[in-house]
């Protein structure tokens, strides 16, 4: 511990993130490190450690031989294991940020332990190859592995058997606060009308053929389907269809406050994704129609406060995009007791304590 009992933690997340010396405008509290304050959730740990972080950011050409090439962020890692004497947990989210630091304590003795957020079923679940045997022989050094995805477990129960007592299920949780405090800001498309729209969000990993062939087959005329953090010049000869890049948080979140409901097509792995934007557009009291995969299971109850359908089935997403856009009655109700399951059970604090007793279980 640090002086007066402080517990010290060094963060290691498997993004950029922006330093800076007051809070931006335009990024969500995990983009960002306000120097002096609290960083992302550990606002919410009651036993307020000394929380540093060190991003992935890197050389150019460093940064792109990691992203595409090693699939692992050396560069942070070299910066991390000197200091690991100093914290008493280095925090890795992602294995990708984690595994050059467990390889090191396989050999050398720190006073940190190290626990993982393993948001990746180590190498997307593979249960064969080299990247599968290197992950095994890095994982016995680590301390405790947090994941967000219940299912992972039966991953782990076939190819990482050791970790089992040393992981627990925490979903994930996001800042309903801090939603509803970027609402009612400047729609982003200048030619916007009346006309209602439905919204679909993603940077990766989104199953956006089967979304655009089911929003054709369902015959909404009266409907737009807005695309944000895709384009794709396949998609632009339907007049009904939007496209847009990424845009920061602000205009996002006024473009979901704008729709009549989302919709999250993603395809089946057993590993977690999609759940920031599940739960940001939940947060805003959206009816949200999502694949049901493994990654999203476990935030929702079909037709309580989330619209399951099955993952690639065209017709299948097409018949509840019809039934979400007709009903207003049953879209609304949905929207609701979304929000209400963000505030009350699926957020930020909640998350942030479960994983303060986590880390307290370990030291």
């Amino acid at each position: 511990m640090g002086k007066g009992g402080r517990m010290k933690i060094l963060f290691l997340p498997n993004w950029k993130i922006e330093y800076c010396e007051r809070t931006p405008t335009d990024k969500q509290p995990p983009d960002y490190y306000v120097n002096g304050n609290d960083y992302w959730f550990f606002r919410y740990f009651e036993g307020n450690p000394q929380v540093d972080v060190i991003d992935v950011s890197s050389f150019s050409w460093l940064e792109n031989f990691e992203r595409k090439g090693m699939r692992f962020y050396i560069w942070q890692a070299l910066k991390a294991i000197p200091k690991l004497n100093k914290y008493d947990f280095v925090i890795s989210h992602g294995m990708q940020s984690g595994v050059v630091v467990s390889l090191w304590r396989r050999f050398f003795k720190t006073r940190a332990k190290h626990i993982v957020f393993e948001i990746g079923s180590f190498n997307s679940a593979s249960e064969s190859g080299a990247a599968l045997k290197l992950m095994q022989f890095a994982s016995k050094s680590i301390d405790g592995i947090i994941y967000h995805t219940s299912r992972q477990k039966d991953y782990y129960a076939k190819c990482f058997p050791w970790i089992i007592d040393r992981s627990r299920f925490i979903r994930f949780g996001t800042d309903s606060e801090f939603f509803n405090c970027h609402r009612n800001t400047e729609m982003t498309f200048d030619d916007i009308d009346s006309s209602p729209y439905c919204i679909c969000v993603g940077y990766s990993k989104r199953d956006w053929d089967t979304v655009v062939k089911a929003f054709e087959l369902s015959g909404v005329n009266d409907l737009k389907l807005r695309l944000i953090g895709h384009v794709e010049d396949r998609y632009s000869g339907n007049p009904l269809i939007q496209q847009m890049p990424y845009v920061p948080v602000n205009e996002l979140v006024s473009n979901i406050e704008g729709a009549k409901f989302a919709i999250l097509p993603l395809k089946s792995f057993n590993y977690s994704y999609g759940q920031m934007t599940l739960l940001q557009q939940m947060a805003l009291g959206k009816c949200v129609i999502a694949s049901r995969v493994p990654s999203l299971v476990d935030y929702g109850t079909d037709r309580e406060n989330i619209v399951f359908y099955d993952p690639e089935n065209t017709e299948d997403l097409a018949k509840k995009i019809k039934l979400v856009n007709s009903d207003s009655e049953f879209r609304l109700e949905i929207g609701a007791r979304a929000a209400d399951f963000v505030m009350n059970e699926c957020n930020e604090k909640t998350m942030a304590r479960e994983i303060e007793d986590f880390i307290n279980e370990n030291t």
